[in-house]
């Protein structure tokens, strides 16, 4: 520190700071007159920095001169000497380590000011620049310094909106973006000049500026106020997303790349393998209740919406990095989802077709199709009678002779596969026919496209793809000998999501003949520690699972080369933790992948799988796996175990004592899919094995309820539960009936939206013997019970009688009543009950 007070005059006005608390009017005034003639001391700032500092004065005398220099710097820090204000700058910064919360506190709204007054109106664009970039990491905590100098803050920010230096007007941008995310209500004051100016933000001519500004409107529309606050502007808005949607040229450059296929890909352009650990899914969503909680309907729309927000998350993020394009499209789209569809197609549709127009630059038409893929979610009724002459125009650009043209025509056409599937299946056949061509494309990036569509196409089709598996095979086929390394990832994708929509239609032998000799060539060609194989593996799971018994002998060399790669990755990890500065730490993504293939084996070959399992010692391999710390190890020996329950359980019936314990540990739900599996094991074995598993069961609800009662986890985990819960009901009724009031409605609820089969026939078989138990508690509840049973099209015989007569003994036990009590039922529950059960008579 090169200044030095001194120390008569620091003296002078410590003892008129240390007066400020006084009550006595003439004291303050005195004090008023002797603090503005220290205005006259060039350096009296440095006085009253130096006084902020002095930990050894009273916390009160510190916090005032902290506040008179803040003042001072809000009217005076221009006209202060240029020493002056280097010295606060340099001496402040320290005082936010002060054991003291209000000193720190009060520097904090110093450098708030500082920054505020400083930076924001220097010269130097540098410091503009950094400035907005330092109060921009304080905007999702918003400390007190900066909501009190908000009007300040803002002020600043839209002094800086018309800045010449771009890199100033990008942190502009991303400032006012970043608050309407987290706190829009500082912008609502000025929410129209905000928006008009991020409208001439998105035009500007540097492209760094105009990407920050178009994060504008995706994030706006995430906004309660939105479609209010938008509507005037979208004639505006929509045309300069649209013509942002165009390549830039240094864009164009980079990716305007002709016939590439022979071109083997850099080991830098190969995403690194992300597998997927197999999750049993209770099936797809059956019909809706007629008692059904407002809470409860809220959390299963707000789950479908994340649900499908997840899928739409990767539409426009490719390899290369993120674009004004990209943005503008997201925008597109998302706005798209927000305003009724006629009045946003009267505004976007006119526009999308002049640049469809034919005497335009290839590179407009380009931009129109993705313009076209980006609303088709949002806009589909709406462009329902034009799709007719859509489709077949997309279906022609994919054979333009620009590969980017080519290959987001690719992209829209997957937007739009169920609508193709449903209501244009004459656009099928010439659709596959052309998509199949450009899986063979010269082009490795449409390649990748055709691939990515093709497999959209393929779980919107369906059964309808059946008639084009051999034209399909043979593709794939072909693509496999033509493909670089990345595509070749893509294409297994491709692969196993056939498999997977087409079933055993698969396993016939003149495809079996023609799909498996590229795959085994492959299999047997790649080393076991390749990380290669591990794609190929989750290729083959679905096929596996789809052929069968079809596969013949080949099942065996994959049942044993899964198995021996489980166990050397085990063993190797083992040697890693023991000794981890000799040995490299082994990948557990090769356990995983060959977990899943024997469970795609066992759910292709079923009970022929035994004759694998008892010379091998998968029963104990699964164990140490189940054990394992690594969540998806754990996830997806979970899923083997329910699915070996279900064939050959007698083979794992020794380890059953230590395996339910494991499971039972795992029933958190904080890790989804790891407790949706072990639950779902349980529920197998308990149904095979029940007399193993009733000394848990005490143990077992005490998981299970919590998770029952949780209405805002996701649907799938709770109706596993529901299942395993009413099959403990099959193991120890006398157990769970004690405990009827805590789950019985929310299973009710649960378990109704299941589609009808054998797991939803045992939960309520189990159920029934839980409520016959304790009828009492049940009764209660008898509405939600009536509910879950009319969710059933069709009960098998034997448990119909048995929840008729239930059902009436309910109504004997509440006699006379009966008729006021049961006209509270919704209409149509009344109307089913009566039909099946006769509950009116």
């Amino acid at each position: 520190m090169d200044w030095v007070p001194n120390q008569e005059g620091l003296n002078q006005l410590i003892m008129i700071l240390k007066q400020t608390n006084s009550p006595n009017q003439e004291t303050q005034r005195n004090i008023h007159t002797e603090l503005n003639n220290f205005h006259q001391i060039p350096d009296y700032n440095n006085y009253l920095t130096f006084i902020f500092k002095l930990t050894n004065l009273e916390d009160y005398v510190r916090s005032v001169a902290g506040l008179i220099l803040k003042q001072n710097i809000k009217a005076y820090y221009p006209k202060m000497p240029r020493k002056v204000q280097n010295f606060i700058k340099a001496e402040v910064l320290p005082i936010l380590s002060d054991p003291n919360q209000k000193v720190r506190q009060t520097v904090a709204n110093i450098i708030t000011t500082l920054i505020l007054k400083s930076s924001f109106e220097s010269p130097n664009p540098v410091y503009r620049r950094r400035a907005l970039a330092s109060l921009h990491y304080f905007i999702p905590s918003m400390p007190g310094a900066l909501l009190i100098n908000m009007d300040s803050y803002l002020n600043g920010i839209f002094s800086l909106s018309e800045d010449p230096n771009p890199d100033v007007r990008v942190k502009v941008c991303r400032t006012l973006v970043l608050l309407i995310e987290i706190r829009i209500e500082f912008l609502m004051p000025h929410i129209k000049q905000v928006i008009m100016y991020m409208l001439h933000a998105s035009r500007d001519q540097n492209e760094d500026v105009a990407l920050e500004a178009c994060e504008f409107w995706t994030a706006i529309a995430e906004t309660p106020n939105c479609k209010s606050l938008l509507r005037e502007f979208l004639p505006t808005l929509i045309p300069i997303l649209l013509n942002g949607m165009v390549y830039s040229s240094d864009e164009f450059e980079l990716l305007d790349v002709e016939d590439d296929a022979a071109i083997p890909d850099r080991p830098q352009d190969i995403k690194p393998f992300i597998g997927s650990s197999k999750q049993h899914s209770s099936g797809p969503s059956g019909a809706q209740g007629f008692v059904f909680s407002g809470q409860q309907q809220q959390q299963q729309q707000q789950q479908e919406e994340e649900d499908e927000d997840d899928e739409d998350d990767d539409d426009f993020v490719e390899e290369d990095s993120w674009s004004l394009r990209k943005s503008s499209a997201l925008a597109l789209d998302t706005l798209s989802t927000l305003f009724d569809n006629q009045e946003y197609l009267a505004i976007a549709l006119p526009l999308i077709e002049q640049k469809m127009n034919e005497s335009n630059p290839w590179i407009v038409r380009e931009s129109a199709i993705l313009a076209l893929g980006a609303i088709a979610e949002g806009c589909l009724d709406g462009l329902a009678p034009h799709l007719k002459a859509v489709v077949p125009y997309l279906i022609n650009t994919l054979n333009d002779p620009k590969p980017l043209v080519r290959s987001i025509t690719c992209w829209a056409l997957s937007r739009y596969s169920y609508w193709i599937s449903t209501e244009g299946p004459e656009f099928l056949y010439p659709l596959i026919v052309n998509l199949l061509n450009r899986i063979l494309d010269n082009n490795k990036r449409v390649q990748e496209a055709a691939c990515s569509a093709f497999a959209t196409i393929e779980e919107d089709s369906d059964a309808h793809l059946k008639p084009f598996l051999p034209d399909i095979l043979a593709t794939f086929v072909k693509a496999f000998h033509k493909y670089q390394a990345k595509n070749l990832l893509i294409l297994y994708d491709a692969i196993s999501t056939l498999a997977k929509v087409v079933g055993k239609d698969l396993n016939k032998p003149e495809y079996i003949n023609i799909l498996l000799p590229p795959l085994l060539e492959k299999f047997n060609n790649i080393d076991d520690r390749n990380k290669t194989l591990l794609p190929l593996l989750q290729c083959l799971t679905p096929i596996c699972s789809s052929i069968g018994i079809g596969l013949n002998e080949i099942i065996v060399i994959f049942y044993n080369r899964a198995v021996r790669i489980i166990i050397d990755t085990l063993t190797a990890y083992k040697r890693f933790k023991e000794n981890p500065d000799e040995y490299e730490e082994p990948d557990k993504d090769f356990v995983v992948c060959c977990l899943d293939l024997i469970s795609g084996l066992a759910e292709g070959v079923g009970t022929s799988i035994e004759s694998l399992v008892t010379p091998s010692n998968l029963p104990l391999v699964l164990l140490e796996c189940m054990r394992d710390h690594q969540p998806d190890v754990r996830q997806s020996a979970f899923a083997l175990l329910g699915d070996m329950s279900k064939i050959c359980i007698l083979h794992f019936k020794p380890y059953i004592p230590e395996y339910i314990p494991i499971l039972i540990t795992n029933l958190y739900p904080d890790l989804v899919p790891v407790c949706n599996n072990a639950c779902w094991a349980l529920g197998e074995i308990a149904v095979r094995m029940p007399m193993d598993v009733k000394p848990f069961v005490k143990s077992i609800l005490e998981k299970l309820i919590p998770i029952m009662q949780n209405v805002k986890l996701h649907r799938n985990i709770r109706e596993n539960t529901s299942i395993t819960l009413g099959r403990m009901g099959l193991v120890a009724p006398e157990v769970c009936a004690p405990h009827i009031d805590e789950f019985v409605q929310c299973w009710c609820m649960a378990i109704r939206g299941k589609v009808d089969d054998q797991e939803k026939d045992s939960a309520f078989r189990g159920m029934w013997m839980i409520i016959s138990t304790n009828p009492t508690d049940s009764v209660k509840h008898l509405v939600y019970i009536c509910d879950a049973i009319a969710s059933w099209n069709r009960l098998e015989q034997d448990l119909n009688d048995a929840f008729k007569k239930l059902l009436h003994v309910f109504k004997s036990s509440i006699g006379d009543h009966w008729p006021q009590y049961y006209i509270q039922f919704p209409e149509q529950l009344r109307k089913i009950l009566d039909e099946r059960y006769q509950l009116d008579r």
